[in-house]
């Protein structure tokens, strides 16, 4: 049984659609599985009601698809981020496709047109919305799918999507259950610390096979380790992160996060080689790289801002060489 599998056993045992409506958070972090959960569930919440289902899951008349918006040169609505593009975007690899620029947010016109949707009576037997990713809603719009949480016409089933469920606000959490998407990070038995980072997060297999982008992630642990040691000038990486993009954080995030913990593990475990290989690049203790991990999550936080990313990567730089030094 795969993650996939295992996740909807755990689901659908708290929820088996007879009931009228359904407000779901689904939460874990960026690339871990959870689209390629829910198009898996929903195919089976169709083949259990002996319902017909569209190849093109999206193409369903009773299920609505809403993201961040891409605009055109005009300003105009064009359609909705596909999930792919979605973390292309996300990672910052990424700021416009079909020659389309990605909204900032999820604006309110988009949940009008969520609303319209749900004021009609499904063709079969629930309204099914999937919101990819609900951290983009802004305040006017939060308030608006609120209101459309507590109030719809139709039987719908509400999917929330969320990478950080703690950045949602606590009146859209107070309107729905939550379900932590599980991913295992320890069952693989990989060689690198590279090749362990991909594998923990699906989506970005597919970035790296598809799209070539991380080609060069695996130079982060020698980088790490002369700015250990003092060798290069850390302004110096400083264009190189940022053509690598906001990835970047997650990535350190991982790994010193292993060498916050790393020490603990039993020789047993895969991970124990990979921690002992980080170690031997970069000798910090545990309350080093606690520091450090807290750094990170602040320019994660100010990531999301429309800052000048030369200035951004600079900064990471700057800070980070100082506490590994």
């Amino acid at each position: 049984m795969n993650n996939i599998e295992n996740n909807y056993k755990q689901f659908i045992n708290q929820y088996d659609f007879t009931k009228r409506n359904y407000n779901i958070i689904i939460h874990s972090p960026n690339a871990t599985g959870k689209y390629k959960f829910i198009t898996y569930m929903i195919k089976n919440y169709y083949a259990l009601n002996n319902l017909k289902c569209s190849t093109d899951l999206l193409a369903n008349p009773d299920i609505f698809y809403l993201s961040l918006p891409l605009i055109d040169r005009s300003g105009k609505f064009e359609r909705n981020i596909t999930n792919d593009e979605r973390l292309l975007y996300e990672f910052g690899f990424e700021d416009k496709f079909d020659n389309c620029r990605v909204g900032n947010d999820i604006s309110i016109d988009q949940i009008r047109d969520l609303r319209d949707f749900t004021n009609l009576s499904p063709k079969d037997k629930h309204k099914i919305i999937i919101i990819n990713n609900c951290n983009y809603l802004n305040n006017q719009s939060s308030a608006a799918l609120l209101k459309t949480l507590e109030e719809t016409n139709s039987p719908c089933i509400f999917l929330l999507l969320t990478s950080e469920i703690e950045s949602l606000k606590d009146t859209i959490k107070s309107r729905c259950h939550s379900f932590q998407y599980q991913y295992d990070m320890n069952q693989k038995n990989v060689d690198t610390f590279f090749n362990f980072f991909i594998s923990i997060k699906p989506g970005l297999q597919n970035i790296y096979q598809e799209y070539g982008y991380l080609e060069d992630f695996h130079l982060f642990e020698n980088e790490l380790f002369k700015l250990y040691n003092n060798e290069i000038n850390p302004l110096e990486l400083s264009n190189i992160w940022m053509e690598r993009g906001h990835l970047c954080i997650d990535y350190l995030l991982s790994l010193f996060y292993l060498l916050m913990k790393g020490f603990k593990l039993d020789s047993s475990n895969n991970m124990k080689n990979l921690y002992n290989s980080l170690f031997d690049k970069i000798p910090i203790d545990s309350n080093r790289a606690i520091v450090i991990i807290r750094i990170l999550y602040k320019f994660k936080i100010d990531s999301r801002s429309n800052l000048n990313k030369k200035l951004f990567f600079d900064n990471l730089l700057i800070v980070l060489n100082k506490e590994l030094y």
